[in-house]
């Protein structure tokens, strides 16, 4: 009988050291699909999903892949520099942290308090960068569900990429700089060009792509069936929510609202939904999702 009860617990240690062993690269398993599942994204992510599958629907994106990362923004960076918790010059890195993460506490304050608050009085913030589109998560909580006001900052910011705009920014400015040389090679003086006329020149060429930027966007969303105003008046919500300039300043990167909402308004007058969108339907894609990289990536499948 004794010999029976040690050969029934025995077995029943097997089963579960079986089942501990065999339930370790279940889990495993598991927690890799959920944390790489489209469908187990941060909402914001899902919402960047469903607007950029409208408007790849209708208009084609390029052949390479382009990346999503959505971070705690400027707001959070300026906090920890006023509080002495990080040197001006690598403040940004907390700026680009991931507001979906936990992280402990430095010098006694609470980092996640401070994301918190990035996301609560934050404003409209995104860029593109390195075939990167970075939108903060305050922008989402600013434009809560109209999904054509974010598809405009989505189009905007897939245009830089698509347009490439910093080779092509790079060589205007040479052109520009080399035709300044020239003009001041035939005066009797001859002196290199000033720091400011050529940071002038940048910020002018600047102004303008972003103003190509504004117009392709809106072409963009047209063609996906958005409403024909709605670049205008998400222009018109984001300068009267950020205080933007209204007149242009020859120092900024960006034309100031009335040069940028009239430039965009002559172009969508102009402008006739494109006759071909019907081959677009061809179009395929597939998409990519890494919580720890906190990246979701568009990618396009050639036909």
């Amino acid at each position: 009988m004794q010999i029976v009860k040690l050969n029934f617990f025995k077995n029943y240690k097997i089963i579960y050291l079986t089942i501990f062993l065999i339930s370790i690269p279940s889990g495993l398993i598991l927690k890799n699909f959920i944390n790489n599942s489209i469908y187990f994204m941060p909402k914001e992510y899902q919402l960047i999903k469903k607007i950029v599958n409208k408007i790849a629907s209708k208009n084609k994106l390029g052949d390479e892949n382009i990346s999503f990362t959505i971070t705690n923004g400027s707001y959070m960076s300026r906090n920890m520099k006023d509080l002495d918790l990080c040197k001006e010059d690598i403040c940004w890195y907390y700026k680009n942290l991931n507001p979906f993460k936990k992280y402990k506490n430095k010098n006694n304050i609470n980092i996640n308090e401070l994301s918190n608050q990035a996301y609560l009085y934050g404003g409209i913030e995104a860029y593109a960068w390195n075939e990167i589109v970075w939108i903060s998560k305050s922008t989402f909580r600013t434009l809560g569900v109209n999904e054509g006001f974010l598809g405009c900052i989505i189009g905007h910011e897939f245009s830089h990429i698509l347009f490439n705009n910093h080779i092509s920014d790079s060589l205007k400015l040479s052109k520009k700089i080399t035709e300044l040389e020239i003009l001041e090679s035939n005066k009797s003086k001859k002196k290199d060009l000033e720091l400011n006329e050529k940071n002038l020149l940048e910020m002018e060429i600047s102004r303008l792509s972003e103003s190509q930027a504004d117009n392709n966007s809106s072409r963009l969303l047209i063609n996906a069936g958005f409403p024909k105003d709605t670049c205008p008046k998400f222009l018109t919500y984001m300068t009267q929510f950020e205080r933007l300039e209204t007149e242009t300043d020859p120092k900024s990167s960006h034309p100031g609202y009335l040069e940028r909402i009239s430039s965009l308004n002559k172009f969508i007058s102009r402008y006739e939904i494109e006759s071909n969108l019907e081959i677009n339907k061809t179009n395929k894609w597939k998409w990519r999702f890494n919580r720890d990289l906190n990246i979701l990536i568009f990618i396009p499948i050639k036909n």
